[in-house]
């Protein structure tokens, strides 16, 4: 980590000094206490110095990875060059702010391209933000398969738990939209969708009621309101994640369908 390497210097002084006042002068020890100040202010610090540099540098994304989005991450593929850079350090960087929690993997290792599916999604809707993080959320547990939880005592494939800053996903929905873009209903993209409402409520959101489905059918006939609950795996969806979810997903037919939404999003996510 980078602030080890600031660290390292101070640490060395330190050991430095002491060697002086062991072997040639005892006031040498004096001289130990600010360099083991400065290292201990460095350790205590390392998060906030290491998010500095990498917000400046962010890591690379291990290639595996790179070819993952170029073949199945519909949003990145139509960015240009520089905005697919954006879009890879965004990744690198959201990777890193989430707590990430399996539960149920085995022995508890999360796979590297869950977490870039989950990661991509907060990506896509946040893209046009500079501030792209959605620091009320960033706990993010993720289960093999749909789960039960204390809210919803059933099998689910995706739940945002606003009291907990939480969003908890199963990998089987997950995965099954991120490699198949636009077959499946991709609850990645659904729950980042309503994170987005939440962090930024004061926005000019639509307001779209139960009877906006039929349009949002024929946005994606294959997606209907059963099948969109179905694979979330509960009843009552609010449609305007829906909305959302259709206007990243299929952007020219949300457009057909809902002309004056499509312009109210494209302000909001700054793609106008």
């Amino acid at each position: 980590m980078f602030a080890n390497y600031i660290a390292a210097p101070f640490v060395f002084g330190a050991l430095i000094c002491l060697y002086l006042a062991w072997e040639v002068d005892n006031k040498y020890a004096l001289w130990i206490i600010p360099f083991v100040i400065i290292a201990a202010l460095i350790y205590v610090f390392s998060p906030q110095i290491n998010w500095w540099r990498y917000r400046h540098k962010p890591p690379a994304l291990k290639p595996a990875l790179v070819a993952l989005l170029d073949q199945h991450c519909l949003f990145y593929r139509q960015l240009d060059n520089a905005g697919r850079q954006k879009f890879r350090d965004r990744i690198s960087l959201f990777r890193m702010s989430v707590d990430w929690t399996p539960m149920g993997w085995p022995e508890e290792t999360l796979p590297v391209d869950v977490e870039l599916a989950v990661a991509a999604q907060a990506v896509t809707v946040g893209f046009g933000e500079e501030d792209f993080l959605f620091p009320a959320f960033e706990k993010v547990i993720i289960y093999p398969y749909p789960f039960p939880s204390p809210e919803y005592p059933f099998a689910h494939a995706s739940e945002l738990h606003e009291p907990d800053g939480c969003l908890l996903f199963s990998a089987e929905q997950l995965m099954m939209a991120f490699f198949q873009p636009g077959k499946w209903y991709n609850v990645g993209l659904h729950e980042y969708a309503r994170v987005f409402q939440l962090q930024y409520p004061n926005l000019p959101w639509p307001i779209l009621d139960p009877e906006a489905w039929p349009r949002l059918e024929r946005v994606a006939p294959h997606l209907s309101r059963q099948l969109v609950e179905a694979t979330i795996g509960l009843t009552d969806v609010d449609p305007l994640p829906v909305a959302i979810h259709h206007y990243f997903t299929f952007p020219e037919p949300f457009r057909m369908q809902f002309p004056e939404e499509a312009a109210v999003f494209d302000l909001i996510f700054k793609k106008a």
